[in-house]
């Protein structure tokens, strides 16, 4: 965390309006863009996004400076409240829609292979996986976090990070076998 951070966060701590204020400047737009992706409504996107800057802001005096990235834990809330509102739809944690408008890059064959198949397919297969899975498909693949940053996310080492990245890709690719028609 760069030493400028820091300082932020520790006058932000201590109720200084103008620090608040560039924390909210810095990270809003990340936030609700992550927020806006899995959700595709910008009102429900801002709504979370608010959220999460209030919930921050309840507990930023149990922030730990330093501990982990300011940025990574704005994202942690973010998905909290991402999956409680998942639960309460009742819907699938990864749509194929947040999938598709992610993927803002040049497409690499295994992108291919997942734009071939058959997105109902797709849904079942990814809401068939432990969430652990999903999460990290989400970031690694398909927000291309950097392991060390969905670690900080996901309260885990980046090694471990990457290895629970290869056994979700390993049951994702598994479930769609099975999803496959024979």
């Amino acid at each position: 965390m760069a030493e400028d951070d820091r300082d932020l966060i520790w006058r932000a701590q201590r109720g200084d309006a103008l620090a608040l204020e560039e924390v909210c400047r810095r990270e809003w737009r990340p936030i609700y863009d992550l927020l806006y992706r899995n959700l595709g409504n910008q009102a429900e996107a801002q709504d979370l996004t608010q959220e999460v800057f209030l919930r921050a802001l309840r507990s930023l005096e149990r922030y730990r400076i330093g501990e982990t990235p300011l940025h990574a834990w704005l994202v942690t809330i973010a998905l909290n409240l991402l999956r409680d509102r998942w639960r309460k739809r009742s819907a699938p944690n990864t749509d194929i829609d947040s999938i598709t408008e992610l993927a803002t890059h040049e497409p690499g064959p295994e992108q291919l292979a997942l734009d071939a198949l058959d997105h109902a397919a797709l849904r079942a297969a990814l809401a068939g996986l432990p969430e652990d899975y999903r999460r990290v498909i989400q970031l690694r693949i398909i927000e291309a976090r950097p392991a060390q940053e969905v670690g900080a996310i996901m309260g885990r080492q980046a090694d471990a990070v990457r290895q629970l990245q290869r056994r979700a890709l390993v049951a994702l690719r598994a479930a769609l076998r099975e999803e496959a028609p024979a």
